[in-house]
């Protein structure tokens, strides 16, 4: 359809979602002319960052949809056609396609040039000089903003119906340059040296492209790193060679892909990577990408240089008791046992359930370091913001994040990371060990200088970290590391049914003891148990005042069952925080935000922790930009603007494995034989042990047997702790030898 723009309705600059008025000399439906009964030939478009500029003359492509705004114009495709008057030249040069042209110099090309206007800045834009107020560095601004607006208009129009936001088109022309666009469409696998690009996104912009083919050696790379990056996910270090051709295979040879990729083509890409490239490493029987390999290897390096440090054993008998009897506290055996080992050891581990005195033995050791040494420096930290404010809480003594501590800030943390940096502290304890991966391990121990003393503290039970690895199992299971393994309840609360119900599940016991601190209701499937969970959230909060952070919803899900995480934000939401008149509201992707929501944060940043919780305490616009403000507590208050993706979600519920290294006085958590995959005792385990004074359960005393009898941990892939034994027996023989 041939039209002109008339005015821009609504524009989203976050997705580039636009609404604008068109007007048309072609035929319209009949509604379309109703609903605009006084505006002959006007009609509305929605698409992608459609052009909306005065005097540009438009062709679109689409289809006419119906919705809460009437019959309106789908565009799937636009152009952008040249002018061909002297009105219409000027409204595009002046347009805001082009940076660095103004409707007066607009004027002054088209008045000097005439209808050779665009032969002239194509062909011979030293003519431009001749005009008025062009000088050589204003010329080549205009060439500059000329060019990038031909070359973002062709990347727009190709990219567009692929769903691509404006933000990433701008990172792609950004990378490319004015070559964007034929970059794109000849050598579309290009696209994965650009950051977000990977193959799942690239593979379909590839199969539109006349050049395809199906075994592009860039596409078969693009496919194993995309396979490596999954594998991660997953929690493995590293993958077998015929693990990678068999997933390569089926993700390279799938039904919209035109032509076969044979095994001998994936082989020969991936020796390429390992061979020329170096972006992957065999090592051992398994294939690793640079940087997993990296961090396993530096990890276990660097732990043994720690572990096998000068002489550090102290005998602190004495000084323990003095502390015992100034804090009318007397310890157990394993707790007195836990103590002794961290001073005898450079390196030593804690683990043990909830209950078992871990927080009462951390305060201890810092009064012995303080005791023996006044000027010695201390470092709390933890994987977590939410477990470092936990740890400094329980204990009185500051707490940073492992990340903050070490340096990582950003959202992948890279930037600021200097592997030569040491940090001073002579007593590091690290909480929640059992959450850090393989990679954070790597930047901790390479952080801490040798002669330092390391306490790692957590519960060996716990599921696995988010990230690959898993590393605190590793370093147990070496028998290279010194372990103290606390097994008597400490607490008043020893006779507590959260944590007597907590040690049968581990002890695979299913005659769980229900009162009031630990209930069960029945639910036949995922819509009976969203509906109860609703019921007894809102019942608990009322016992609680409203306070939304001593009621927790965790589910063992995230998605695809309505008694998963997401799905049960939605509906906890509205019950809490529902929808009203005047209150501004803010939408960023899938997901809409009010004032007063409690949400979370899902990637690292400078100030705010991926698990952090906060409250939205402000929406408003600036600068025609929506913006949102969020506390998270202890005077950190994050901005986000609707021009990018916000690591945001709701957390009136979250999944088990985001609650890790919190607790809360209430936790209700559904149990369905539905969840399946992740009906698994560490699971469980975990979930019933976040509650501090009540656990309800919702769901199936089936699906409940299912997780305690199911103590299957996924394998993961790593060498850990094979990499620590090798590491420290060749250190020893080195010493043998020099002895």
């Amino acid at each position: 359809m041939h039209c002109k723009p008339v005015r821009q309705v609504y524009y989203n600059p976050g997705n580039g979602y636009t609404v604008a008025s068109y007007i048309t000399e072609e035929e319209l439906p009949q509604q379309v002319v109703l609903q605009n009964k006084n505006s002959y030939g006007c009609f509305q478009a929605v698409g992608v960052e459609l052009p909306t500029s005065d005097g540009l003359e438009v062709e679109l492509e689409g289809e006419w949809k119906s919705g809460k705004y009437g019959l309106q114009y789908e565009v799937s495709y636009f152009s952008i056609s040249t002018p061909t008057t002297a009105e219409g030249m000027k409204a595009y040069l002046s347009s805001n396609l082009i940076k660095g042209i103004g409707p007066v110099t607009a004027a002054n090309i088209v008045d000097t040039f005439g209808m050779k206007t665009f032969y002239v800045l194509d062909h011979k834009p030293e003519e431009l000089l001749k005009v008025r107020g062009i000088t050589e560095s204003r010329l080549q601004e205009i060439l500059e903003g000329y060019r990038k607006s031909a070359s973002v208009r062709d990347l727009m129009v190709y990219m567009a119906p692929l769903g691509i936001t404006p933000r990433k088109l701008a990172m792609i022309q950004e990378h490319f340059g004015s070559a964007a666009a034929s970059i794109v469409k000849e050598t579309p696998f290009r696209l994965c040296e650009v950051k977000g690009f990977g193959f799942l996104t690239v593979d379909p912009i590839a199969v539109r492209s006349k050049n395809f083919k199906a075994d592009d050696p860039l596409r078969i790379k693009a496919a194993i790193r995309h396979i490596m990056t999954e594998a991660e996910g997953e929690g493995h270090l590293y993958l077998t060679c015929q693990e990678i051709v068999d997933k390569a295979q089926r993700l390279l040879n799938h039904k919209d892909a035109p032509g076969l990729v044979t095994e001998r083509a994936i082989r020969d890409a991936g020796n390429d990577m390992i061979h020329r490239e170096g972006s992957l490493i065999s090592y051992a029987g398994g294939l690793y990408t640079k940087k997993s390999f990296h961090a396993e290897m530096g990890a276990a390096a660097m732990l043994a240089q720690l572990t096998l440090g000068k002489e550090m054993c102290i005998n602190v008998d004495r000084i323990l008791r003095r502390v015992q009897q100034r804090e009318k506290i007397v310890l157990n055996a394993k707790q007195q046992e836990a103590i002794k080992m961290v001073f005898a050891h450079p390196v030593s581990i804690i683990t043990g359930g909830p209950g078992r005195g871990k927080t009462t033995i951390i305060r201890f050791i810092i009064a012995i370091q303080e005791e023996l040494n006044r000027e010695a420096l201390i470092l709390l930290c933890a994987p977590t913001g939410k477990a470092r404010r936990k740890m400094s809480e329980s204990t009185g003594y500051p707490a940073m994040t492992i990340h903050k501590a070490v340096g990582l800030t950003g959202e992948d943390g890279e930037e600021e990371w200097n592997r030569n940096q040491k940090m001073p502290d002579d007593l590091i304890i690290a909480d929640e060990f059992s959450m850090v991966d393989m990679y954070l391990a790597d930047r901790l121990f390479s952080s801490i200088k040798v002669g330092s003393r390391l306490v790692m503290v957590g519960d060996k039970d716990q599921i696995e970290s988010v990230g690959p690895g898993n590393v605190f199992k590793e370093m147990i299971d070496s028998g290279e590391i010194p372990v103290t393994v606390l097994d008597e309840c400490f607490r008043q609360e020893e006779d507590s049914t959260i944590i007597q119900n907590a040690d049968k599940i581990n002890a695979n016991r299913m005659d769980l003891r229900f009162d009031d601190t630990f209930r069960f209701y029945q639910a036949a499937d995922a819509t009976e148990a969203s509906e109860m969970v609703q019921r007894l959230y809102k019942e608990e909060l009322g016992k609680r005042g409203g306070d939304t952070d001593a009621v927790q919803v965790l589910s063992p899900l995230r998605k695809d069952t309505e008694a998963g995480s997401d799905s049960l934000n939605v509906v906890l939401r509205d019950i809490v925080n529902p929808s009203r008149r005047g209150y501004p509201e803010a939408k960023n992707g899938k997901l809409c935000f009010r004032l007063g929501d409690k949400v979370m944060q899902v990637k690292n940043n400078d100030e705010v922790s991926n698990g952090d919780v906060g409250t939205v305490m402000d929406i408003y616009r600036e600068n025609r930009m929506g913006k949102m403000r969020v506390d998270f507590g202890d005077g950190r208050i994050m901005t986000y603007a609707d021009d990018d993706f916000w690591p945001l979600t709701h957390a009136y519920a979250m999944t088990v494995h985001k609650s890790q290294g919190s607790e809360y006085p209430v936790v209700i958590l559904p149990m369905l034989p539905c969840f399946r995959r992740m009906l698994r005792r560490n699971i469980f385990y975990t979930a019933v042990t976040r509650a501090q004074e009540k656990v309800i359960i919702v769901g199936s005393k089936r699906a409940m047997a299912q997780a305690v009898r199911t103590d299957f941990i996924a394998k993961r892939n790593t060498k850990f702790a094979m990499q620590i034994r090798r590491i420290m027996e060749e250190i020893r023989k080195r010493e043998r030898k020099s002895a």
